[in-house]
């Protein structure tokens, strides 16, 4: 009698020990389809970038103004990063500087030739332009040993909010606020 009493115990332990092995198993199970189905990184979407030395005082002067006044605003936390696109038109050079929201699906986009990104006072910049052959080594310095890996986002991807968008004119020696676009988006 005995001996069926302990049987019988042991049986109920190692059923008990063989359902929390499952359990365990089917959720260890669960857990990697869920980081494995979160992360739909292709290695064509994937762009490393250099981390860059500003060379050029007026690119560097309209960063930090930027920067001081994302930081000012409310609302300026759900801007956490920007965006600097640069283009020339004849002998004038043009920038503009994009706050990119925590969607960061307006940070790289197929039409822009991305360079390498700076940081300032702790906030990201990406550096691009829309012209396959722009001279980025006059106004940045590369750093090849600092590297940083983005990933492209999906082309059907849209922020509900408008970025907000400062526009430049390069003057040599200064540089002038063209037009300034969905402000009211960075609070008051």
């Amino acid at each position: 009698m005995i001996i069926l009493k302990s049987f019988i115990h042991l049986y109920a332990e190692n059923k008990k020990i063989m359902k929390i092995k499952i359990l365990f198993f089917i959720s260890i199970l669960f857990v990697s389809i869920q980081l494995n189905s979160a992360s739909p990184t292709k290695g064509e979407n994937k762009i490393v970038l250099p981390y860059l030395e500003i060379k050029d005082d007026v690119i560097k002067f309209a960063a930090t103004d930027v920067h001081q006044m994302i930081l000012r605003k409310n609302r300026g936390f759900l801007w956490p990063a920007t965006k600097i696109t640069l283009s020339k038109t004849g002998d004038k050079l043009f920038f503009d500087i994009v706050a990119i929201d925590n969607s960061w699906c307006n940070m790289l986009t197929r039409d822009e030739t991305p360079y390498g990104f700076f940081v300032i006072g702790g906030r990201m910049f990406v550096v691009a332009s829309k012209d396959r052959n722009f001279d980025f080594d006059s106004y940045f310095i590369r750093d090849n040993e600092i590297e940083k890996t983005f990933n492209r986002p999906d082309e059907t991807e849209n922020t509900t909010v408008k970025n907000p968008i400062w526009q430049y004119l390069h003057k040599g020696t200064m540089a002038t606020v063209l037009n300034s676009l969905n402000i009211r988006n960075l609070g008051r």
